[in-house]
């Protein structure tokens, strides 16, 4: 048996073989068409499964991913990566080397195959490679008074909006003294945030408008029981999946918590998972430059974020980086 994604499912109009629970349970047969109606009721569970190529042996030789067999899905690491085999837009005035933000993101892509594939745990021991390449290659270049516009990765929304608030999330930790441990667990907290999006399909715009609002609320209980039931991670690693859209006031989801009982991993995220989605002009507050992207994180203040976490963000940057993001593209 595989397993089946719900990235997969969507691509069918009629299901070209029967679905099973984890018990062999059977959910649907091959040949029902798939309605929007069943492919909402699909997303209920955790893990669905195919007996499409019999024994798992057979899957395991005959299973093709978008990157062709799973050999090749899955053997890889950063090392091995050749950047002139991806084309992707950078930044150029990033501290970073443009190989490396290549490498990075092609990583990255790359590990999000193996999630979408379902091998998670491979997944995982790639996710940890990251955190400590994220460390290596970008940590290392930011200086006390960086311009947080050079430590962005540019372009292609799904891949670097988590890099980049996996990035943020882990300076402030470590601006904070965070241990070691803690400060990668941020890192990875970071990775993960919205990883609910692979299960509802919210990994483009033109996919976001197609959702109401309850679906898109739904990503951070969707991201946590991935985290918890499926990777099996600490707690609170999955609570940050859970809460970076919980504000400090109370006025955020899917709980409604405030203040202190937002964890803290979750109150760091929040902050550095607001400013990249200001930067990517994510929200309804339209801002040019990192300049307005902090002034803007102020005057929200601590409506939405812990007044801790807001300032350890605000004063590690410089204030008056104020080139436009728009010119850092290459």
């Amino acid at each position: 048996m595989r397993i089946v994604t719900n990235k997969e499912l969507s691509s069918y109009k009629v299901l070209p073989f029967d679905l099973y629970t984890e018990n062999k349970g059977k959910i649907l047969e091959a040949g029902e068409v798939l309605t929007p109606g069943k492919l909402i009721m699909l997303k209920n569970y955790v893990k669905i499964y195919t007996e499409e190529f019999g024994s798992e042996e057979e899957s395991e030789g005959k299973v093709e991913a978008e990157n062709g067999t799973p050999s090749q899905l899955l053997n890889f690491s950063y090392e091995s990566i050749d950047a002139s085999d991806f084309e992707t837009v950078i930044n150029k005035d990033a501290y970073v080397k443009t190989e490396i933000q290549v490498k990075i993101k092609y990583f990255y892509k790359r590990i999000l195959d193996l999630l979408i594939q379902g091998y998670y745990e491979e997944a995982l021991f790639k996710l940890n490679t990251l955190v400590g390449v994220l460390k290596t290659e970008v940590f290392k270049q930011v200086g006390k008074s960086g311009k947080g516009s050079k430590i962005r990765f540019l372009g292609e929304y799904e891949l670097c909006h988590p890099l980049n608030v996996a990035v943020i999330s882990g300076l402030i930790a470590k601006k904070l003294e965070f241990s070691t441990l803690n400060v990668d667990q941020v890192i990875l907290a970071g990775l993960l945030h919205d990883i609910g999006k692979l299960k509802i399909e919210l990994t483009d715009s033109e996919a976001m408008l197609t959702m109401n609002e309850d679906e898109v609320k739904d990503h951070p209980v969707i991201g946590y029981k991935m985290i918890r039931e499926e990777f099996e991670l600490p707690e609170d690693i999955a609570k940050v999946a859970l809460e970076h859209h919980e504000n400090n006031d109370g006025s955020g989801y899917p709980k409604g918590l405030s203040s202190d009982y937002i964890s803290e991993y979750s109150q760091i995220v929040n902050v550095a998972n607001f400013y990249d989605n200001l930067a990517f002009n994510r929200t309804h507050i339209m801002v040019m430059n990192n300049k307005e992207a902090l002034r803007t994180m102020l005057e929200v203040g601590t409506k939405r974020f812990s007044a801790k976490m807001l300032y350890s963000f605000i004063h590690m940057f410089n204030y008056d980086d104020s080139k436009s993001f728009n010119d850092m593209v290459l």
